[in-house]
């Protein structure tokens, strides 16, 4: 039931972090600690990859499974507050969530969240500056 139950807080705190995006952008720490949980959570999958991975779904397809897949629930999470609270606030913190995921070399998983992370924010760049250090990071993984 762990794994059904989580989500829900997650989606209430989005919400709510779009319809008062302020309330976060004043608290960053609370932010910080938000995104923390939605890293986790993309990391909490099933260490076994099964056939899913090499057979992906037609993107259409993928908004109906957002509930039973945590790394599509977190890329959509990281997306709705990049777009709430905005991007000069949330790329710092994907960014440092991301550059400590991928340096894990013992588990797939962490690699995996933070990459996809990654690539829910590349819309909410303005200026190249802002994710310049990540790049040569993110093309050696």
């Amino acid at each position: 039931h762990k794994k059904t139950i989580r989500p829900q807080p997650i989606e209430f705190l989005t919400t709510i972090a779009e319809r008062q995006p302020t309330l976060l952008k004043e608290n960053v720490s609370y932010l910080r600690d938000m995104l923390d949980t939605v890293f986790k959570l993309m990391i909490d999958i099933n260490d076994e990859i099964d056939e899913k991975w090499g057979n992906p779904k037609d993107p259409a397809q993928i908004k109906e499974e957002v509930d039973e897949d945590p790394v599509v629930l977190g890329k959509e999470v990281i997306d709705r507050l990049c777009a709430s609270v905005g991007g000069e606030t949330m790329l710092p913190l994907v960014c440092i969530l991301v550059e400590n995921t991928i340096q894990n070399d013992d588990d797939w998983r962490f690699k995996n969240a933070g990459l996809s992370a990654f690539s829910q924010i590349g819309e909410y760049v303005d200026n190249i500056e802002q994710i310049k250090d990540m790049i040569p990071t993110v093309v050696e993984h």
